[in-house]
């Protein structure tokens, strides 16, 4: 026996009573087949509604599609035989945020058609944010804007939304946006038209829906990627628009605070571009200063803990030393500056890591015919460690020198 989807006909039904068609296991949770129910399955992009039945949570619902049946999975057992009467209640805000969501999808993506002939790829349904694919990855943020402008002026206009069945031939007479090959019998058509009868928008759908575009309040795009071919769009509907501006608003306040500026779009956002103009400064004093440092440490390196050796019939300055308190890429700008302000030098800083952990960094300058990379090996099967670099400049860290 299908199941009879009283949502379909009926999308503000909040409670129904049905019977018990069969009882299942679905991942280890009880769950129940009914003659008919007021709870929608995922589907097309939206997910499931949730609630309760005879006081037992519905923690998912599942469409056997070659069945006609759905599966509602449950908290725990509802302790009831095959044909008992039972009372289902769904979950009636998270029922009105879904329709706000996926009728503010239709309208959404409708408006793109109007605007830049960009046709919705795919739609998805997030607990937090919702978006659709679009067919042209290079759409502007002022085409955005266009769009979302036209589509709250069609929700302003609080135009009527109504629901029909049809046949597949019926439906392909239709001026659908477009029609799926996969699509069933019967074919469910949401129409939005004027109050003179004028057909604005006609798409087929099988999701829930209000019976006004009024009813979802508002749209706001809040961001966009291009991914391939295609342009992903997030957007919030109804109440979420004013959750997300009321956070926005929080955000913008404490923000505020902290840049000590007034908490206006334009004010903060003068404060932050003045302090990253400020941090950009400080950065290259530090790093300015960083330079003098490691030039002062390079020169203490060669007057204090350098020595001559012979290397390949020529002598050559070795400078050998653990820096304290200094990191590895600290070493590493004085290995380089050394080798290159000082000929015939090679570099061998360590500084200490982590518990038995050293990092290092060996460098030679241009003048010296030598390759590190065998001194790495060797100092590899001593202490174990990992990695790399080319003939005159290596580093890595040693894992556990007291191995």
């Amino acid at each position: 026996m299908k199941t009879v989807k009283l949502f379909w006909n009926d999308q503000y039904l909040r409670e129904f009573t049905a019977s018990i068609v069969k009882k299942l296991i679905v991942g280890n949770k009880p769950a129940v087949i009914l003659n008919q129910t007021a709870f929608y399955a995922t589907s097309g992009g939206q997910p499931n509604d949730t609630g309760f039945i005879n006081g037992v949570k519905v923690v998912d619902v599942v469409e056997q599609t070659k069945e006609e049946t759905i599966v509602h999975v449950l908290a725990e057992d509802l302790k009831l035989e095959e044909g008992a009467e039972v009372k289902g209640v769904i979950d009636w805000e998270r029922r009105v945020d879904h329709m706000q969501q996926h009728h503010g999808q239709h309208i959404l993506s409708k408006a793109f058609i109007d605007v830049a002939n960009a046709a919705t790829l795919s739609f998805h349904m997030g607990a937090d944010l919702s978006y659709i694919d679009l067919d042209n990855r290079d759409l502007s943020e002022e085409i955005h804007q266009k769009a979302q402008s036209l589509a709250n002026h069609v929700i302003f206009s609080n135009k009527a939304v109504s629901t029909s069945f049809h046949s597949l031939a019926e439906a392909k007479k239709l001026p659908l946006r477009k029609l799926d090959d996969a699509v069933v019998e019967p074919v469910r058509i949401i129409k939005v038209s004027d109050a003179d009868g004028t057909i604005y928008d006609m798409q087929a759908c099988c999701g829930t829906h209000p019976n006004f575009t009024g009813q979802v309040q508002a749209i706001t795009i809040v961001n966009y990627e291009k991914i391939k071919k295609t342009q992903r769009l997030y957007f919030v509907c109804g109440m979420r628009t004013t959750n997300l501006l009321y956070k926005q608003a929080q955000s913008l306040k404490r923000m505020g605070l902290k840049l000590t500026s007034p908490p206006d779009h334009a004010s903060v956002e003068k404060a932050f571009d003045q302090t990253m103009i400020d941090v950009t400064g400080l950065k290259k004093t530090v790093a300015d200063n960083e330079k003098v440092i490691v030039k002062a440490v390079c020169n203490e390196l060669i007057e204090q803990n350098s020595q001559e050796i012979v290397f390949g019939g020529e002598k050559i300055k070795l400078c050998a030393s653990i820096l304290e308190g200094r990191d590895l890429t600290f070493i590493r700008n004085a290995s380089k500056t050394l080798v290159m302000s000082y000929p015939r030098s090679i570099a061998l800083l360590f500084v200490k890591g982590e518990g038995s952990s050293v990092g290092f960094v060996f460098g030679a300058s241009p003048d010296v015919a030598v390759d590190l990379r065998p001194l790495l090996k060797d100092s590899f099967a001593k202490y174990p460690g990992k990695g790399g670099g080319d003939a005159r400049f290596v580093q890595g860290s040693f894992s556990n020198v007291n191995a």
